[in-house]
């Protein structure tokens, strides 16, 4: 009982009041007598809201009360894929939290739905976009967008992929190589993956916490380390970073070679974020400055020799890792991010004498490959050395784009 009404009052906050579910998580958790099985029940019922949206249609004649639709897909969800607590118990612990919350005239129907609810009989959609959209628990408008830019069967594979649960580290290049870092993991006996990014795979647990918090290693996505990779930064070099927070790829690009960095973001706590990750990681050559992406700065003209456009996106390409994303994501605010993105990316090329990376952490193409056709079409003195997208593998690969821009002439 008190597990599934802590995560219903997590789920409450991040539903009715747009809480973030990691931040809301944290505040709360302390107290479950099951932190995992909370945060799982939680996780949960955001992974698989499109599919417990489908399942609540087919409980309910009429849309219940935003509450008690909650309080459903946490029954729905629990009943469906957590074994470990009795059947009974879920039915019995959510009809007690409905009359807690105040819907004692909606106890019945709460009692009545779940016990009768059986995830395997209800029948998917016949449409196979439509279906594939509930089954991997993707909004339709996505998938349908997916299909048109992949196919069916690519959208199908990376949407079907199963969430990665192991996090990728790397060393601090400037105290570690990656040979020690591997040394020192074999004799605590924690088992590493080796991956393209010469990073590590990992089991979270205590040490390595401790070896983060004491700047031996940072966690950071391969993808996101691939990114500065692609900088190609040489000694000597002034390197802007536009989008910069928290800072990891700027820290990273540091330790790569004795270059001049200077790390940008439009908000003092992302500023401090920068600033926090600099010193733990020890790192040097790096200039920590409020600068606006989207808005020109005459100061910054011709001034770097490389800048990185790491910039807002959507975050579809995560959403395993941030399982609430799909509650507000739409194609509209795609389109919206995507004009932010042209003017960052445009303004990023008057600042620039060599070389931009283009990288976002999304899997749609208008806020992709559109905006760098677009930008090397309407700029000519820029052309296309490279680009890859990447998509979800359950391997540790995120949906990722990079882009690597270089200019031709001044």
């Amino acid at each position: 009982m008190n597990d599934l009404l802590m995560a219903f009052e997590v789920l409450i906050a991040i539903y009715k009041d747009g809480a973030y579910s990691n931040l809301e998580l944290n505040k709360r958790v302390n107290g479950a007598s099951n932190q995992a099985i909370v945060t799982r029940l939680v996780y949960g019922v955001l992974q698989k809201d499109v599919q417990l949206e489908y399942y609540l249609a087919k409980v309910a004649n009429k849309r219940p009360p935003k509450t008690v639709a909650i309080l459903l897909k946490l029954g729905m969800y629990a009943l469906t894929y957590i074994n470990s607590i009795p059947r009974y118990a879920v039915v019995d612990s959510l009809v007690t939290i409905c009359e807690k919350y105040g819907k004692r005239q909606l106890k019945g129907f709460v009692n009545s739905a779940l016990k009768n609810f059986d995830a395997s009989s209800i029948v998917l959609p016949k449409d196979k976009i439509e279906a594939l959209s509930v089954e991997t628990s993707v909004p339709l408008w996505l998938v349908k967008a997916y299909s048109k830019q992949y196919g069916f069967e690519v959208t199908k594979e990376f949407l079907s992929v199963d969430t990665f649960t192991k996090e990728h580290i790397r060393p601090n290049l400037k105290r570690l190589t990656v040979e020690q870092l591997k040394y020192m993991l074999k004799t605590q006996n924690i088992q590493y993956i080796q991956s393209d990014a010469d990073g590590l795979f990992i089991d979270n647990n205590s040490y390595i916490k401790s070896l983060n918090e004491k700047g031996l290693i940072t966690y950071q996505s391969m993808t996101s380390m691939l990114a500065a990779q692609a900088m190609e930064v040489k000694e000597g070099e002034s390197i802007l970073d536009m989008c910069s927070a928290p800072g990891g790829k700027a820290v990273y690009m540091s330790e790569l070679a004795e270059v001049f960095i200077t790390a940008c973001d439009i908000h003092e706590h992302r500023l401090q974020l920068i600033r926090d990750y600099i010193n733990r990681m020890g790192a040097t050559g790096i200039t920590v400055e409020y600068n606006d992406g989207s808005v020109f700065n005459s100061g910054f003209v011709d001034k770097f020799d490389k800048t990185l456009c790491d910039v807002p996106c959507s975050g579809l390409g995560v959403v395993g890792k941030k399982a609430d994303i799909y509650l507000t994501a739409s194609m509209d605010k795609c389109h919206q991010l995507a004009a932010l993105q042209y003017e960052i990316l445009c303004n990023a090329s008057k600042y620039t004498k060599k070389r931009i990376v283009y990288s976002t952490c999304t899997t749609l193409r208008e806020e992709n490959y559109n905006i760098v056709g677009r930008f090397v079409k309407e700029n000519k003195n820029w052309k296309v050395v490279t680009l890859q997208q990447y998509l979800p593998d359950g391997k540790g690969r995120d949906g990722f784009f990079i882009a690597v821009l270089e200019r031709t002439s001044l």
